[in-house]
């Protein structure tokens, strides 16, 4: 593959021109500084953190959505972008929610890489990035019945592009995500209506042709997001704003003579709004909120918390 050697060139010292220009050892070039995202938003920025550093965040969100009703949930997260990589930078990330349906819980990998740093205000260069995650089911925790029948979908894989450019006081970004669902994609319950245990077969004995009336994840997922960031008070203060459409993460079955009706698994339309207060160098705490714009039954009406980032 074409990638990896790509990355190498690009996170070499001809990347930054010389390796003067690279970031020291802790700190961060002033295009990391002015427009990395670290808010309660699901905006991604494409941009590494300090060389040589660990970071912590941590991200507790309450929410509502009318099919599945309150959707507490929480992620924690822990990165470093390695010395010898200044613009890569590695995660890893555990994930919960809990709704009225089901439990879902994950073990998240990630390989961020800033591919293209932005030239400059004065410049038509923009920054460009792209995030790698892989979501694991959580071993052996999934196949509990709490986790039915949410445990049937099967790991996931995505990839975010990302296009950052200064704008006016503030920068300007684009989100394009595209993710995989590799395998259990049938959501069914049997004559008993009991879901059915990740792995197990559909009940033989089902007079349904095809299952009529079970739920399939969608075998793609596609996003795209729009956002900004304001610049208020400079290493203080930001404010950030977002806008997203997501297609479903169910796919909507075909009519037919047992199912007449197909439950119907539309896009999504969400807008946020959240505000970041950076404490000092190695503190920073957000808190926004995000509506539904749609008012369908599988959009969330909203979601509010807090994020925190320690570094």
């Amino acid at each position: 593959m074409l990638y990896i050697p790509i990355a190498l060139l690009l996170s070499s010292p001809a990347h930054a021109a010389v390796p003067e220009a690279w970031p020291a050892v802790g700190e961060e070039d002033e295009v990391v500084r002015d427009q990395s995202v670290d808010a309660f938003s699901d905006l991604e920025d494409g941009q590494p953190g300090p060389r040589g550093v660990w970071e912590l965040r941590m991200r507790l969100t309450e929410g509502y959505v009318p099919a599945e009703g309150n959707t507490p949930n929480a992620e924690l997260e822990v990165s470093v972008t390695p010395t010898p990589l200044p613009f890569t930078e590695l995660l890893l990330a555990t994930w919960f929610e809990h709704d009225d349906v089901d439990n879902t819980t994950v073990i998240r990998a990630g390989w961020n890489q800033r591919w293209l740093k932005d030239g400059g205000r004065h410049s038509w260069i923009p920054s460009i990035g792209t995030l790698t995650e892989y979501d694991l089911r959580t071993p052996y925790v999934t196949t509990l019945p709490a986790y039915a029948p949410g445990a049937t979908q099967g790991d996931t894989l995505s990839e975010t592009l990302t296009v950052a450019k200064y704008l006016g006081p503030g920068s300007l970004y684009l989100n394009g995500v595209v993710e995989r669902r590799l395998f259990n994609r049938m959501i069914c319950v049997n004559e008993e209506d009991v879901a059915y245990q990740p792995g197990a077969a559909p009940d033989q004995d089902n007079a349904l042709p095809s299952y009529d009336g079970c739920d399939y994840w969608a075998d793609w997922t596609f996003i795209g997001r729009v956002g900004y960031k304001l610049t208020v008070l400079p290493e203080k203060l930001d404010l950030v704003a977002d806008y997203s459409l997501e297609t479903n993460e169910f796919t909507t079955q075909a009519k037919s003579d047992t199912y007449p009706e197909p439950e119907q698994h539309r896009p999504y339309n969400l807008a946020g709004l959240s505000v970041i207060y950076h404490m000092n160098e190695h503190v920073t705490l957000s808190t926004g909120l995000q509506l539904g714009l749609d008012g369908r039954e599988e959009t969330p009406q909203y979601n509010t918390g807090l994020f925190l980032l320690l570094e």
